[in-house]
């Protein structure tokens, strides 16, 4: 599964959509990605992303779903990552599968919910 063919209308973006969508509220990324993975019934097909990291940049990236970081302390997430030389960078959604999956037990915080 490669990130850029997922568009709005697969399968995976659509289950996201939806527990966001029955939510009505903003939603932990841990939680968001229990019940996504609940209501799909089977894992992700395989890919270099933590589940907790795919969600994230599926909501961040298809879905462009608002963050916040009210969980901690208002506080982004900063990756400290071998290649970043000139030092830690801020979480964003442009970030690959080697920044998000360090930053897991973060990301776990991180509430999304959909645009308005």
């Amino acid at each position: 599964m490669a990130l850029k063919d997922l568009g709005k209308n697969t399968p995976a973006v659509e289950i996201i959509r939806r527990v966001l969508s029955e939510s009505g509220q903003p939603i932990r990324l841990e939680e968001l990605t229990v019940n996504a993975l609940h209501a799909w019934g089977r894992d992700f097909p395989n890919n270099p992303y933590a589940d907790l990291a795919l969600v994230y940049k599926l909501a961040t990236t298809v879905l462009r779903c608002k963050v916040s970081f009210d969980e901690m302390e208002g506080k982004v997430p900063l990756v400290h990552h071998e290649e970043h030389l000139d030092g830690p960078k801020a979480l964003n959604h442009t970030m690959g599968a080697p920044d998000l999956n360090e930053v897991l037990d973060d990301l776990k915080n991180v509430k999304l919910s959909l645009p308005s």
